[in-house]
């Protein structure tokens, strides 16, 4: 196959011929190229790079406004959880309300710790008293941790705070770890970040109904 057009008088039949194999011969090598080039995926052969992330240590966390502030996004990419598998399903939470002597039926008017409102107080069975779940909106969380604070001050200890996967940018130098007073954040493997807590490794967004209820006696 010649990349040079035919020497002598060229008729139109060979000319076409000729711009024909030119063309294969182009396709055929952007494709090599393309192969060559091509990022090794899991399974041919070399193994996948460590992919990373940042990660909020529970054990060093003191619920300060830095992921709020600090991360690069707005609203930022930690958010508050509540993990049911912890939680007491009170009927007055400490990271709900700021009136903990408010009666039953008047809880929902009552301030919230929040400023966004984001935590949402769900009934989860029985009367005005009976079991509540409280589940935080991860849409409007900006991530200031007050309810986490009040939750680990008085209460279960149910609240803390995470760094999104899905949310974060990744950055090299993250703004957050730079900005925390105790060094809570830190880079690590992403298949470890659902590892959140050494004593629930999964927190349960909404456990279902009963499931974090022991029998009664």
């Amino acid at each position: 196959m010649t990349d040079t057009p035919p020497a002598g008088p060229v008729t139109r039949r060979a000319f076409g011929l000729w711009l024909g194999r030119a063309a294969c011969t182009a396709a055929l090598g952007g494709t090599a190229l393309r192969v060559l080039l091509a990022p090794k995926e899991e399974g041919d052969g070399a193994p996948a790079a460590p992919r990373h992330g940042w990660q909020i240590d529970p054990s060093k966390c003191v619920f300060c406004d830095a992921c709020a502030s600090a991360c690069v996004r707005t609203p930022s990419a930690a958010k508050a959880l509540n993990d049911q598998r912890l939680c007491s399903n009170c009927v007055v939470c400490y990271g709900h309300i700021t009136n903990l002597k408010a009666p039953s039926d008047r809880i929902d008017e009552q301030p919230k710790v929040c400023p966004l409102d984001a935590v949402a107080r769900i009934r989860h069975s029985g009367g005005l008293d009976g079991y509540y779940l409280y589940d935080i909106d991860a849409a409007k969380c900006n991530g200031c941790a007050k309810c986490a604070r009040e939750c680990n001050r008085y209460g279960s200890k149910s609240m803390f705070m995470v760094i999104r996967p899905d949310l974060c940018l990744g950055c090299s130098d993250c703004a957050i770890a730079r900005a925390c007073p105790e060094g809570a954040v830190r880079r690590v493997p992403l298949d470890s970040v659902a590892t959140l807590r050494p004593d629930h490794p999964a927190p349960n967004p909404i456990a279902p109904a009963g499931a974090n209820r022991k029998p009664s006696p």
